[in-house]
């Protein structure tokens, strides 16, 4: 094993400790002289800061170790291609090499989405090497966020599921408002609808809720003067108007109800019916004698 694939491991460990903490798992270390003097891994979430990663970790506690903000002939090896912010300290550092495994095409500044390492505007040089353990380190990573979204995933289902449950519960714990009180809350909110509104009969609208009686009630009130002032048949239309609006909505007990009510009321409205008068039987007409 090379040094250079030595340390980069020790990187790789301090990634692993970093995803253990729930954290995005990129590890550096910082070598001076053949030797780790200070180590970093990602700690955004576990400091609440968003400079934390694990480049500017190692940085810093170099930085307290050798008491200098310059950390010349220093190497740096981090297993993942360092950002904007990163790769802007790593150059004020004066670092004398970068070592990184996997490139960052999203975020990455050393040549993949910026060019801020060795930009020729730049005062500073440092070798860089890439590309060592690469596809260890991009897997490492790739594992992580699939792992990550499917955890979203389960956790926003089950949120779901609670809120559906509570919603439930809520209902089910609610005090249940008398009739009278909702019919008189809505019926202060809005003029009443009358699902009759449109039947073009001379019935006039039948009392509410009659229509989930008995067939023998249904038939005998939708017959009466009070409801159909003109006759039996204009309830009949009224009742066949709820069963069509109504529909497949109605449970089949309630349709095989409604279906007798009309039955009964077609037998009323027969009887109802003026019966024809008796034809009268004609005289006869006596036969006419005919001469001999």
């Amino acid at each position: 094993m090379t040094p250079d694939e030595q340390f980069l491991r020790e990187a790789i460990a301090e990634a692993r400790a970093a995803e253990q903490a729930g954290e995005v798992p990129v590890g550096a270390v910082l070598v001076l002289n053949n030797e780790i003097i200070a180590r970093g891994r990602n700690r955004v979430i576990l400091d609440s800061d968003p400079t934390a990663h694990a480049e500017i970790v190692a940085l810093r506690e170099a930085g307290r170790i050798l008491g200098n903000y310059r950390l010349e002939n220093c190497d740096l090896y981090t297993t993942l291609e360092p950002c904007a912010m990163c790769a802007g300290a790593i150059l004020h550092a004066r670092i004398r090499r970068l070592i990184y495994a996997a490139a960052d095409p999203k975020a990455g500044a050393c040549g993949s989405a910026l060019d801020v390492m060795n930009h020729p505007r730049l005062n500073h040089r440092m070798e860089v090497a890439v590309g060592l353990l690469a596809e260890e380190c991009g897997e490492m990573l790739t594992s992580f966020f699939r792992t990550r979204r499917l955890k979203n995933k389960e956790n926003a289902a089950s949120a779901i599921g609670i809120e559906a449950l509570m919603t439930t519960v809520k209902k089910s714990a609610a005090p249940k408002k008398s009739a009278a009180k909702t019919t008189a809350k809505k019926t202060a909110a809005k003029p009443p609808h009358k699902w009759s509104a449109k039947v073009t009969t001379d019935s006039t609208h039948p009392d509410e809720g009659l229509f989930n009686e008995d067939a023998q009630t249904i038939a005998k009130k939708l017959a009466s003067k009070k409801v159909s002032p003109k006759g039996p048949a204009s309830g009949m239309q009224m009742l066949n108007f709820y069963i069509n609006r109504a529909g497949k909505n109605l449970p089949k007990a309630r349709q095989a109800e409604l279906e007798k009510a009309k039955d009964i009321l077609s037998q009323i409205i027969a009887d109802a019916k003026p019966k024809a008068p008796a034809k009268k039987a004609g005289r006869k007409t006596p036969a006419k004698k005919t001469a001999n």
